[in-house]
Protein backbone atom coordinates (compact mmCIF):
# COMPACT_ATOMS: atom_id res chain seq x y z
CA UNK A 1 0.00 0.00 0.00
CA UNK A 2 1.70 2.96 -1.09
CA UNK A 3 -0.63 5.69 -2.17
CA UNK A 4 -4.36 6.09 -2.31
CA UNK A 5 -5.83 6.65 -6.13
CA UNK A 6 -8.33 8.54 -7.67
CA UNK A 7 -10.31 7.24 -11.02
CA UNK A 8 -8.67 8.82 -13.63
CA UNK A 9 -6.66 11.18 -11.50
CA UNK A 10 -3.12 11.86 -9.62
CA UNK A 11 -2.20 9.61 -6.83
CA UNK A 12 -3.23 11.37 -3.35
CA UNK A 13 -0.81 11.25 -0.57
CA UNK A 14 -1.65 9.33 2.14
CA UNK A 15 -3.04 10.82 5.37
CA UNK A 16 -0.75 10.17 8.43
CA UNK A 17 -1.41 10.30 12.04
CA UNK A 18 1.66 9.03 14.52
CA UNK A 19 0.49 7.36 17.78
CA UNK A 20 2.85 8.10 20.93
CA UNK A 21 2.65 6.09 24.15
CA UNK A 22 5.22 8.45 25.55
CA UNK A 23 6.45 7.07 29.14
CA UNK A 24 6.73 3.51 26.92
CA UNK A 25 8.76 5.54 24.53
CA UNK A 26 10.89 7.30 26.47
CA UNK A 27 11.87 4.32 28.92
CA UNK A 28 12.64 2.41 25.69
CA UNK A 29 15.01 5.23 24.17
CA UNK A 30 16.73 5.01 27.65
CA UNK A 31 16.97 1.34 27.34
CA UNK A 32 18.35 1.32 23.82
CA UNK A 33 21.41 4.43 24.01
CA UNK A 34 21.68 4.70 27.59
CA UNK A 35 24.69 3.90 28.92
CA UNK A 36 25.69 4.28 32.46
CA UNK A 37 25.96 7.80 32.56
CA UNK A 38 23.47 9.19 30.64
CA UNK A 39 20.74 7.08 32.63
CA UNK A 40 22.08 9.05 35.87
CA UNK A 41 20.45 11.99 34.12
CA UNK A 42 16.31 11.85 33.70
CA UNK A 43 16.65 14.14 29.97
CA UNK A 44 18.33 11.28 28.22
CA UNK A 45 15.49 9.60 26.84
CA UNK A 46 13.28 13.03 26.33
CA UNK A 47 12.15 13.67 22.40
CA UNK A 48 10.82 16.18 20.50
CA UNK A 49 6.84 14.52 19.16
CA UNK A 50 6.64 16.61 15.95
CA UNK A 51 10.43 15.70 15.08
CA UNK A 52 9.69 11.70 15.56
CA UNK A 53 6.46 12.62 13.14
CA UNK A 54 8.35 14.38 10.37
CA UNK A 55 11.37 11.95 10.83
CA UNK A 56 8.38 9.01 10.22
CA UNK A 57 6.81 10.78 6.99
CA UNK A 58 10.45 10.97 5.56
CA UNK A 59 11.45 7.47 6.44
CA UNK A 60 8.08 6.51 4.81
CA UNK A 61 9.09 8.77 1.97
CA UNK A 62 12.51 6.96 1.62
CA UNK A 63 10.53 3.79 1.08
CA UNK A 64 8.34 5.35 -1.64
CA UNK A 65 5.42 5.65 0.15
CA UNK A 66 3.86 9.12 -0.40
CA UNK A 67 2.36 10.67 3.11
CA UNK A 68 1.42 13.56 4.90
CA UNK A 69 1.70 14.01 8.17
CA UNK A 70 -1.72 15.55 9.90
CA UNK A 71 -1.16 14.88 13.24
CA UNK A 72 1.25 13.67 15.95
CA UNK A 73 -0.83 12.56 19.27
CA UNK A 74 1.17 11.86 22.55
CA UNK A 75 -0.57 10.22 25.41
CA UNK A 76 1.39 10.34 29.15
CA UNK A 77 0.39 10.62 32.55
CA UNK A 78 0.54 13.22 34.52
CA UNK A 79 2.31 13.51 38.35
CA UNK A 80 -0.35 15.70 41.20
CA UNK A 81 0.79 18.28 43.48
CA UNK A 82 0.28 16.83 45.92
CA UNK A 83 2.75 13.93 45.88
CA UNK A 84 5.31 15.67 43.30
CA UNK A 85 4.71 19.29 42.51
CA UNK A 86 8.23 19.63 40.69
CA UNK A 87 7.26 16.65 38.03
CA UNK A 88 3.99 18.08 37.70
CA UNK A 89 4.84 21.28 36.79
CA UNK A 90 7.92 19.70 34.89
CA UNK A 91 4.83 17.50 33.04
CA UNK A 92 2.95 21.04 32.30
CA UNK A 93 5.70 23.05 31.06
CA UNK A 94 6.61 20.01 28.88
CA UNK A 95 3.43 19.60 27.72
CA UNK A 96 2.72 23.24 27.09
CA UNK A 97 5.59 23.02 24.36
CA UNK A 98 4.88 19.94 22.81
CA UNK A 99 0.97 21.51 22.23
CA UNK A 100 2.60 24.65 20.82
CA UNK A 101 3.58 22.68 18.07
CA UNK A 102 1.14 22.98 14.82
CA UNK A 103 1.20 19.17 14.48
CA UNK A 104 1.15 17.79 17.94
CA UNK A 105 -2.22 17.03 20.61
CA UNK A 106 -0.97 15.80 23.49
CA UNK A 107 -3.64 14.17 25.75
CA UNK A 108 -3.00 13.04 29.49
CA UNK A 109 -3.89 11.61 32.72
CA UNK A 110 -3.28 11.82 36.41
CA UNK A 111 -0.81 9.14 37.72
CA UNK A 112 -2.09 6.94 40.23
CA UNK A 113 -0.18 6.34 43.43
CA UNK A 114 -0.40 3.79 45.93
CA UNK A 115 1.37 3.50 49.04
CA UNK A 116 3.83 0.32 49.34
CA UNK A 117 5.33 1.01 52.76
CA UNK A 118 4.35 2.89 55.80
CA UNK A 119 5.45 4.39 58.83
CA UNK A 120 4.10 6.50 62.12
CA UNK A 121 0.44 5.66 60.45
CA UNK A 122 1.26 7.10 57.28
CA UNK A 123 3.13 6.41 53.43
CA UNK A 124 6.61 6.28 53.44
CA UNK A 125 6.92 4.95 49.53
CA UNK A 126 4.59 4.91 46.99
CA UNK A 127 3.69 2.76 43.92
CA UNK A 128 3.25 5.17 40.91
CA UNK A 129 1.67 3.97 37.76
CA UNK A 130 -0.27 5.40 34.70
CA UNK A 131 -3.69 4.22 34.61
CA UNK A 132 -5.73 4.22 31.80
CA UNK A 133 -3.13 5.88 28.77
CA UNK A 134 -3.14 2.88 27.02
CA UNK A 135 -7.02 2.60 27.01
CA UNK A 136 -7.27 6.07 26.52
CA UNK A 137 -4.68 5.61 22.96
CA UNK A 138 -6.32 2.33 21.82
CA UNK A 139 -9.86 3.70 22.02
CA UNK A 140 -8.43 6.87 19.90
CA UNK A 141 -6.42 4.78 17.48
CA UNK A 142 -9.71 2.87 16.85
CA UNK A 143 -12.48 5.51 16.61
CA UNK A 144 -10.17 7.40 14.48
CA UNK A 145 -9.82 4.28 11.92
CA UNK A 146 -13.51 4.02 12.39
CA UNK A 147 -14.25 7.75 11.39
CA UNK A 148 -11.71 7.79 8.53
CA UNK A 149 -9.74 10.35 10.10
CA UNK A 150 -6.59 8.56 8.76
CA UNK A 151 -5.03 6.81 6.45
CA UNK A 152 -2.31 5.11 7.98
CA UNK A 153 -1.72 5.14 11.77
CA UNK A 154 1.85 4.66 13.03
CA UNK A 155 2.12 3.04 17.01
CA UNK A 156 5.38 3.94 19.21
CA UNK A 157 5.01 1.87 21.80
CA UNK A 158 5.97 -1.72 22.81
CA UNK A 159 2.78 -2.54 25.04
CA UNK A 160 1.40 -5.74 24.31
CA UNK A 161 -2.06 -3.96 25.80
CA UNK A 162 -2.37 -2.24 22.15
CA UNK A 163 -2.67 -5.24 19.49
CA UNK A 164 -6.32 -5.51 19.74
CA UNK A 165 -6.33 -1.46 18.88
CA UNK A 166 -4.46 -2.50 15.93
CA UNK A 167 -5.95 -5.27 14.95
CA UNK A 168 -9.31 -3.08 15.25
CA UNK A 169 -7.83 -0.67 12.93
CA UNK A 170 -6.72 -3.31 10.32
CA UNK A 171 -10.34 -4.77 10.67
CA UNK A 172 -11.60 -1.21 9.72
CA UNK A 173 -9.83 -1.00 6.63
CA UNK A 174 -7.00 1.26 7.78
CA UNK A 175 -2.78 0.84 7.59
CA UNK A 176 -1.08 0.57 10.60
CA UNK A 177 2.72 0.53 11.23
CA UNK A 178 4.38 0.17 14.24
CA UNK A 179 8.03 2.24 15.15
CA UNK A 180 10.83 1.24 17.55
CA UNK A 181 14.06 2.31 18.59
CA UNK A 182 16.86 0.17 17.56
CA UNK A 183 19.86 -0.09 20.04
CA UNK A 184 23.55 -0.55 18.40
CA UNK A 185 23.73 -4.14 19.31
CA UNK A 186 20.48 -6.60 19.34
CA UNK A 187 17.11 -6.13 17.68
CA UNK A 188 14.22 -3.41 18.49
CA UNK A 189 11.41 -5.04 20.56
CA UNK A 190 8.63 -4.33 18.91
CA UNK A 191 4.86 -4.89 17.93
CA UNK A 192 3.71 -7.56 15.61
CA UNK A 193 0.04 -8.34 14.68
CA UNK A 194 -0.13 -12.30 14.37
CA UNK A 195 -1.11 -13.35 11.08
CA UNK A 196 -0.38 -10.04 9.26
CA UNK A 197 2.96 -8.87 8.06
CA UNK A 198 3.22 -5.14 9.23
CA UNK A 199 6.02 -2.88 8.59
CA UNK A 200 7.99 -1.69 11.83
CA UNK A 201 10.19 1.43 11.46
CA UNK A 202 13.71 1.34 13.17
CA UNK A 203 14.72 4.07 14.77
CA UNK A 204 18.76 4.38 15.22
CA UNK A 205 21.00 6.40 17.09
CA UNK A 206 21.59 8.80 14.99
CA UNK A 207 17.62 9.30 14.53
CA UNK A 208 17.15 9.71 18.31
CA UNK A 209 19.62 12.08 18.48
CA UNK A 210 18.13 14.15 15.49
CA UNK A 211 14.77 14.11 17.85
CA UNK A 212 16.22 13.89 21.21
CA UNK A 213 15.06 16.74 23.63
CA UNK A 214 17.82 17.52 26.63
CA UNK A 215 15.69 20.02 27.51
CA UNK A 216 14.93 20.13 31.80
CA UNK A 217 11.42 21.02 32.07
CA UNK A 218 11.75 20.98 35.90
CA UNK A 219 13.78 24.64 35.00
CA UNK A 220 11.25 27.52 33.71
CA UNK A 221 11.29 27.25 30.08
CA UNK A 222 12.86 31.06 27.76
CA UNK A 223 9.64 32.91 26.80
CA UNK A 224 9.88 32.36 23.43
CA UNK A 225 10.59 28.47 22.22
CA UNK A 226 11.39 26.95 18.62
CA UNK A 227 8.08 25.05 17.85
CA UNK A 228 9.66 22.43 15.56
Amino acid sequence: MVGIFTSGGPRVPQRLKVFIDYQNAYMRARDAFGDETTRRNFTFGQFNPQRLGIRLRQMAADAGKDRTLDEVRVYRGEPDAKHNPTGQAACQRQVRYWSAQPAVQVFTRPLDYRPTRWENNAPAEWDVREKGIDVMLAVDLVVGAIRNEYDVAILMSADTDLLPAAEAVIGAGKWIEFAAWRPDVGYASHLRVQGRRTWCHHLRRRDFEIIADPTDYTKPLPRASPTT
